[in-house]
């Protein structure tokens, strides 16, 4: 495995210092292109940051927002989104806002944007973002992408998560928040209207889109703990992959990958592979796989270890996965579709995931 250098820029060389060397740190000063690691931070630490990894040299910068603005990104940094291939919306959930950067220089174009328990942002439209946001009953904020502000707001389930989008069509994953939700909401991009409402299992999380149309959705299950200490777990139904046909809302396949338990140190997400025939899913002792044609579950996983994210890269369809510390660094591995390892980097406190930005994906 190879392992990745690190070019650390000066704003934050003191803060960063162990991460690597420090001898070429000028060498990046283009962000266009590349991944983009999402670093939670510890939790009311407001020590969240964006890790950018350029594949083609084999470079990490860390905190890369901290040094293009000259303060902190924020408490909770929950996911980052690309819009029309230039700008970069960073959600932080703890500080309760979207900063809006342009991803060349990351600097940001816009004043924060202020919404209560932010979670994820896709571009819909040349001109529109759908925002979820919400901790209990939830709301899909309609962002302007020119003005950079929420103009108007589509009520969705409890805690939506999540979205994916197929031609005019937005799926929402329901998550429950602080409650339980096992609902999918699918709004239409042209009325921004929640048009029907799709049943799956307790407390979808994350979804993945497959070659024939399909949706995917890895559902948490739900667990009920006694509220005083020690917190005894009381009940908790299964966790659930399932395979959902659009067109009709019915569930064609659907296999328990544990119980709603496992998932306390272990978040359900996945990924599919570049081609969409593959789906990569997290359980808490690696990464297993199932073809997305013919599910069969795997007894043993592809890729040993205690991860906190996954993502596919589309370019080269290299699996990543990010192994997490919530008071120091985290690691980011690369495997091949096989389960070899590429590479590992050093990048910020508790990496969840990736965006990826590049020509080929446009």
């Amino acid at each position: 495995m190879n392992l990745i250098k690190h070019v650390l820029p000066v704003a934050i060389f003191a803060t960063f210092l162990s991460c690597g060397k420090s001898d070429d740190k000028s060498d990046i000063t283009d962000y266009s292109e590349g991944v983009y690691i999402v670093n939670e931070g510890s939790f009311q630490a407001s020590n969240g940051s964006i890790s950018y990894f350029d594949p083609s040299r084999n470079l990490i910068v860390n905190g890369i927002f901290e040094s293009a603005n000259q303060r902190p990104l924020g408490d909770v940094v929950q996911s980052f989104s690309v819009a029309n291939g230039t700008t970069g919306y960073i959600i932080v959930n703890g500080s309760g806002k979207v900063e809006v950067v342009r991803l060349k220089d990351f600097k940001t174009i816009a004043d924060p944007i202020p919404v209560f328990y932010p979670r994820y942002f896709t571009q819909v439209s040349e001109d529109k973002g759908y925002l979820t946001a919400g901790n209990m009953q939830g709301w899909i904020y309609i962002v302007d992408l020119a003005g950079q502000d929420i103009v108007d707001s589509i009520q969705a389930g409890y805690g939506p998560e999540t979205m994916i989008q197929l031609n005019e069509q937005v799926y929402v994953a329901n998550s429950g928040g602080w409650g339980l939700d096992s609902t999918i909401s699918v709004v239409d991009v042209n009325s921004d209207q929640v048009t029907s409402t799709i049943q799956v299992g307790n407390v979808p999380m994350d979804m993945a889109l497959d070659e024939g149309g399909n949706i995917w959705v890895y559902c948490k299950g739900y667990a009920v703990y006694n509220w005083e200490e020690p917190y005894n777990l009381i009940s908790e139904t299964d966790a659930l992959l399932q395979k959902v046909d659009l067109e009709t809302g019915n569930i064609l396949w659907e296999h328990a990958v544990g119980k709603a338990g496992d998932y306390t140190a272990t978040p359900p997400k996945m990924a599919i592979s570049r081609e969409s025939t593959r789906l990569f899913y997290l359980r808490p002792d690696g990464v297993y796989t199932v073809s997305t044609d013919d599910p069969v579950l795997s007894a043993t996983p592809l890729i040993e270890g205690s991860f906190y994210g996954i993502e596919v890269n589309p370019d080269d369809g290299n699996i990543y996965v990010f192994e997490t510390s919530f008071t120091g660094n985290g690691s980011l591995k690369i495997f091949d579709l096989m389960g070899n390892p590429v590479a590992q980097g050093t990048v910020g406190i508790a990496p969840n995931g990736a965006a990826f930005n590049s020509s080929n994906l446009r």
